[in-house]
């Protein structure tokens, strides 16, 4: 064979390579593109109206409830109006994107939500407007528990000392257990009661009523009279 064919074989077997390796490369990429997730689906709201510090109306009619957070009850418990206030200034009559998680057992639509870029759930914990509950398990979740860690060492809002002294007439323990993930509520009158210990480091709270600890996401202890 000669030294001119054996050179134009090397040509051809490297053209093939390389078209091949092509081949194989848009392949992979087409595979990837058709099984890529796809982003979060998201919709807009114009806020009519602030109920409390995690709760808007849109001008649709549907009422939000911000995922994740929770501020205090609105007029009852401390820093409700200050909490209410905030989120009024920061949103109402601003156009919103929300990204749906679903219903809560009132019917509201539990969200979070962006004004522009801006994490608006985020921005309450950091602030001490709202504290972080991991009723859900999301991609915010890590920023969300790093803002509250930030706002408790400053003291902020719920944080500071006004507001973290127990009233004594707050009988209900909330009771928060991260390695069962979860969060359910004892009465004076349940069984074990007397041996729950509340530890707000670790997401533990008092409530005043019960309708107080089921908006915090707690639920009734299976120990109580009526429990499940």
């Amino acid at each position: 064979m000669s030294k001119k064919r054996k050179q134009n074989l090397t040509y051809l077997l490297l053209a093939f390579i390389l078209s091949l390796l092509l081949n194989l490369f848009f392949i992979f990429k087409a595979i990837q593109t058709k099984t890529k997730t796809p982003p979060e689906k998201t919709t807009s709201c114009v806020v009519s109206n602030v109920i409390d510090g995690d709760t808007l109306v849109c001008s649709n009619g549907d009422t939000i409830r911000l995922a994740n957070i929770d501020a205090p009850e609105y007029p009852k418990q401390c820093f409700s109006l200050q909490s209410k206030n905030y989120l009024t200034k920061l949103v109402n009559g601003k156009k919103l994107s929300l990204q749906k998680l679903g219903d809560d057992h009132f019917g509201r639509k539990v969200a979070f939500v962006f004004l522009d870029s801006i994490n608006i759930n985020n921005v309450l914990v950091k602030d001490g407007y709202a504290k972080f509950t991991s009723k859900s398990n999301s991609t915010y979740d890590t920023l969300l528990r790093k803002s509250q860690m930030e706002a408790k060492k400053l003291k902020k809002g719920v944080w500071s000392s006004k507001c973290q002294t127990h009233n004594p007439r707050c009988v209900i323990k909330g009771n928060v257990r991260r390695d069962r993930g979860t969060r359910f509520y004892h009465l004076p009158n349940c069984y074990n009661y007397k041996k729950i210990v509340v530890n707000e480091k670790e997401g533990d709270r008092w409530f005043c009523s019960e309708e107080e600890a089921v908006k915090a996401g707690f639920k009734k202890s299976s120990d109580c009279p009526g429990g499940k």
